[in-house]
């Protein structure tokens, strides 16, 4: 009962941080404004980004394959782990990190996998994830240093002038921040394993898991695979970004760099503990847009045009995957009877 209390307050907490930020970033909008905006669109490149992103989701799946047969499970269908995958995206719109939960129990369904082993899997594949994020965040601080410290200057610099330091330190001060994020972010994923034992044993058995995590990455069959999957799976992720710019005549004209931006600010809108990136990617994508020079109410648009069309497509596929297991798992059961 305690637990199930505590589940709910954590629900509870995400979801009206959720819909503050929602709120915070249109409250001021109206209607008619917002469906002259969508009337601007091009969903030509709409239709192109939400293609790229469907590969990037079949590419992770296959990837996922490859760690799985480490476990010992070889020959398993891409189609089946894809459909699983879209169903653990869909389940994370509802319930933030339960989807990692809820496509291991897909495949324990539909292939037998065991949850533990597919568990291990998930978490070597988010600290690939959370690597390659943190590479692409030094890459972007490299690259558009000037526009990040005006973007961290200008929104929450200005608060902290009393401390008397230069817009350099606090940059610095925000890289920390950035890398103790992190270790939170790895500390929430694998918060109930932890709660379940003593501080010692907590740390000891969050290093281990980290460590076993990367291990079984470096003694993949197939390594090379999986390092190209994986940088697939990030330019696909940048591209989908990309593209999205020439969608609204407000963001046509912004370079590479930009949606290098995007996609690093988007990563970490994403990683946050809210449902489905609701209000932090809106307002963390808007926000980095202001420093190109993009109107306010221009960027959180088009932050709003890139999570509304990839949450309908997670809606759409992840619905029609979970129809399909579901009517796959019918047929097995009547077959099985069949066979009594």
């Amino acid at each position: 009962m305690r637990r199930q209390l505590t589940s709910f307050v954590k629900y509870s907490i995400s979801l009206l941080v959720a819909v503050g930020l929602m709120y915070y970033v249109f409250h001021d909008w109206q209607f008619d404004d917002l469906l002259a905006r969508f009337g601007q669109v091009n969903f030509w490149w709409v239709g192109l980004s939400v293609a790229l992103s469907l590969v990037s989701h079949w590419l992770r799946a296959w990837r996922w394959n490859l760690l799985l047969e480490y476990t010992g499970y070889h020959g398993l269908s891409t189609w089946r782990t894809f459909k699983a995958v879209m169903i653990g995206y869909l389940v994370n719109l509802a319930a933030p990190r339960l989807g990692e939960i809820s496509r291991c129990g897909v495949l324990k369904r539909t292939d037998n996998v065991n949850m533990s082993a597919s568990m291990g899997t998930v978490v070597a594949e988010r600290l690939v994830d959370i690597l390659g994020l943190g590479l692409l965040i030094l890459l972007a601080f490299i690259i558009e240093f000037e526009r990040i410290s005006a973007f961290f200057n200008k929104f929450f610099y200005s608060r902290y002038e009393a401390w008397h330091i230069t817009p350099g330190q606090f940059t610095l001060l925000v890289v920390f921040g950035l890398i103790l994020a992190v270790m939170l972010v790895l500390i929430w994923w694998f918060r109930e394993r932890l709660q379940r034992k003593p501080l010692y044993f907590k740390i000891r058995s969050f290093i281990r898991e980290m460590y076993d995590g990367f291990v079984s990455v470096l003694h993949l069959q197939r390594k090379a695979g999986f390092w190209l999957a994986t940088v697939g799976i990030w330019v696909l992720y940048y591209l989908m970004a990309f593209v999205m710019f020439y969608s609204v005549p407000a963001t046509a004209h912004l370079g590479p760099s930009a949606g290098l931006a995007i996609l690093i600010m988007g990563g970490l809108a994403m990683s946050a503990p809210v449902q489905g990136g609701f209000g932090t990617y809106h307002l963390f994508v808007g926000a980095i847009l202001i420093t190109y020079g993009i109107a306010e109410k221009d960027g959180y648009f088009f932050a709003t045009l890139v999570h509304l069309s990839q949450t309908v497509t997670v809606v759409v596929v992840g619905a029609v995957s979970m129809l399909l297991t579901r009517l796959t798992d019918e047929k097995k059961d009547e077959n099985n009877l069949n066979k009594k």
